[in-house]
């Protein structure tokens, strides 16, 4: 591993890797009240999570960064990470307002490591949290979009069986389908949950719901627009989503409100 020693802007007296312009920005990780940056790609603030050290009771001149970096270990991890991944950068360093040393989540977590059992535990959970907040967050939109598109099928569903019956479709029938759903699946119609939920008349009832119950409604949705084309009458279908819900969908709605409340 070759360094080139050279104190930063941001105080740390460590090896310099490399100069990046890339302009930091914050992340919404915060470690004991010590918001973390994070670089265009990807790699995390060291001065920053030093900082959250100090806070979290490390002594601020033993456990600085650049004596970190000037371990055996820092060398071994470096020079482990750059032969996975030629090419890569793992420590960059950036001039500027926002500047300091920035690394890659592995090393994060193996400084931390190196300042105490403690904080390594409180920056692998922290992380772990955001991590699963993110993943929920993106499998909550995707699950909203599904259920988006779920809903043509629905009404294209309603207006051809209504005409096949050689009946007149009105705005009604599509609401009321749709609150068939939204009252087994969230316990009452729409109008009534954006009471119950201050849910504003332009805003997306979907945008408030859980994962679970957006897979529900999306799932619930598709199977109505199937038995609405085998031609199965409204109180049947009734029946049978109520089924379906009980069956499929009950026992996780039922967790996650648990696990929500604690």
């Amino acid at each position: 591993m070759q360094i080139e020693s050279q104190s930063n802007t941001a105080g740390i007296n460590a090896p310099r890797f490399m100069q990046s312009q890339n302009v930091a920005r914050t992340m919404a990780l915060s470690l004991g009240g010590v918001k973390i940056k994070q670089d265009l790609e990807g790699r995390y603030c060291l001065n920053d999570l030093h900082k959250a050290a100090v806070a979290d009771g490390a002594n601020k001149r033993t456990k600085e960064p650049g004596k970190y970096m000037a371990t055996e270990s820092f060398t071994e991890m470096f020079d482990e990470l750059t032969t996975q991944n030629p090419g890569s950068l793992p420590v960059v360093t950036i001039e500027g307002r926002s500047g300091g040393t920035y690394v890659v989540k592995e090393l994060i977590y193996a400084y931390a490591m190196w300042v105490n059992a403690r904080f390594h535990l409180h920056v692998i959970r922290t992380f772990d949290a955001v991590v699963i907040g993110h993943i929920q967050l993106v499998e909550g939109k995707q699950a909203r979009e599904r259920a988006r598109l779920e809903a043509p099928a629905l009404t294209d569903a309603i207006k051809h069986g209504r005409l096949a019956a050689g009946k007149e479709t009105k705005h009604y029938h599509f609401s009321n389908e749709f609150d068939l759903i939204n009252r087994i699946a969230l316990g009452m119609p729409s109008k009534a949950y954006r009471a119950a939920h201050c849910i504003s008349p332009t805003d997306s009832i979907r945008d408030h719901l859980t994962p679970c119950e957006i897979r529900c409604i999306e799932h619930l949705q598709r199977v109505n627009a199937s038995l609405i084309d085998v031609g199965m009458d409204f109180e049947s279908r009734k029946q049978k989503l109520s089924q379906i819900y009980i069956q499929r969908h009950s026992r996780a709605l039922l967790s996650e409100i648990k696990r929500l409340e604690f």
